[in-house]
């Protein structure tokens, strides 16, 4: 919908000559917009053209029905009216509509017509917490401070949106009282644990994790990526270190105090414990490695056999510093990344291109950015439809 459909269609509206299908679409796309500010009016004169048209021409319609004393079948009440005329108004002062080489850039109606789209957008801090009780929290909107009472537990969110666990030791019972942490596609969340560890948490990742940990060891099961910075930990009253289990797909890694990243994502072909200090034991089915820093652990899913290589420790930390960092990466990789942070789906039309990445970019850049860097590469096209991206393999 360019700049003058979408202007004529709010003349036909507020006019009372739109049909219905007219009239539901232009109500979809207003309320669709009701609470966000994201965007800015970036085309000049068109907030004080769409005030005086809007409202000129309510006024109008609401004083010939009032003459008239009744409406037409295809003619909204004074209530409706009104809904639209303010959720223009509303819509314009927080200036969350914009027009981008004419074209209305925030939202857009589907190719079917049946709902509308929002266009890809970079991730951010969101995340769903569930607690023991099966009690849910919204984190990105909850208020800051005291969210929960685990047992004798404090769940807090701080000004910077982080969550806390601060635990008593003295609570026997916390242990036994499992959370779990959720992010969506597009979204990341960091959180410390109630011994002390910190966790960066990537998107569509969770973490399960006691509320106190146990006096023995401490144990938390992972599905998808998350960074791990453990802090070292002792027994109360003797001075024996609790080991930190992290149980991520077919492996457990085995940790005192130490930094590492775990990628295993279900349904990946492959599995990752990367170390970036200290030392770590990776255990998968009867195999025991231990690794070094700069070393990753991996298992594929073609050989069930635990490996060990030497990796680029600034690519596989990329996500946690807020970058896309592809290093000759392959496409179904890339492509994976992109997805899950931009809430996508990636839809390869023809052969598959046999092209590999590098580059560098911000991960709050518009997917247009990231899609035009990796198009250097040659050899690849990409088209953006709603929420999908169409990749096809070019002559170069």
């Amino acid at each position: 919908m360019d700049k003058n459909e979408f202007l004529r269609l709010v003349d036909l509206y507020v006019a009372g000559k739109a049909s219905e299908e007219q009239e539901e679409m232009l109500l979809r796309f207003f309320d669709s917009f009701q609470g966000d500010s994201r965007g800015e009016v970036q085309m000049a004169g068109l907030r004080e053209e769409l005030e005086s048209r809007m409202l000129s021409r309510l006024m109008a319609s609401i004083q010939a029905q009032q003459s008239a004393g009744h409406r037409s079948s295809h003619t909204f009440s004074r209530s409706i009216l009104f809904r639209v005329a303010a959720a223009v108004v509303l819509l314009l002062a927080a200036g969350s509509l914009y027009f981008f080489n004419g074209s209305v850039k925030t939202w857009y109606a589907a190719k079917d017509k049946e709902e509308i789209v929002e266009p890809l957008q970079p991730g951010g801090n969101k995340a769903l917490l569930r607690l023991a009780d099966g009690s849910t929290i919204v984190l990105n909107k909850a208020t800051n401070g005291v969210l929960a009472m685990q047992g004798a537990t404090a769940v807090k969110k701080t000004d910077e949106g982080e969550l806390i666990y601060v635990s008593n030791p003295s609570d026997g019972a916390g242990h036994s009282r499992i959370n779990v942490i959720e992010t969506p596609k597009g979204g990341q969340y960091q959180l410390t644990l109630p011994d002390g560890t910190r966790v960066w948490l990537n998107s569509e990742s969770s973490l399960s994790f006691p509320t106190c940990f146990g006096p023995d060891e401490r144990r938390v099961e992972l599905r998808g990526e998350a960074y791990f910075e453990v802090a070292a930990n002792y027994k109360p009253g003797a001075k024996i270190r609790k080991p930190f289990f992290v149980k991520s797909g077919a492996m457990t890694v085995e940790v005192l105090g130490t930094h590492f990243n775990i990628t295993a994502y279900p349904g990946s072909t492959r599995q990752e414990a990367t170390l970036m200090e200290g030392s770590v034991m990776v255990e998968a089915g009867k195999v025991r490695r231990k690794i070094s820093p700069g070393q990753q652990a991996f298992i594929e899913r073609s050989a069930s056999s635990l490996k060990v290589r030497e990796v680029n420790l600034e690519s596989i930390l990329a996500w946690k510093e807020g970058l896309f960092m592809f290093d000759n990466t392959d496409i179904d990789e890339a492509m994976q990344q992109i997805e899950k942070w931009y809430d996508a789906e990636v839809v390869y039309v023809g052969q598959k291109p046999e092209v590999a990445f590098t580059g560098v970019l911000p991960r709050s850049s518009e997917v247009s950015e990231v899609l035009d860097l990796l198009e250097s590469a040659q050899g690849v096209n990409f088209t953006v439809q709603g929420k999908k991206i169409i990749v096809r393999k070019t002559n170069q």
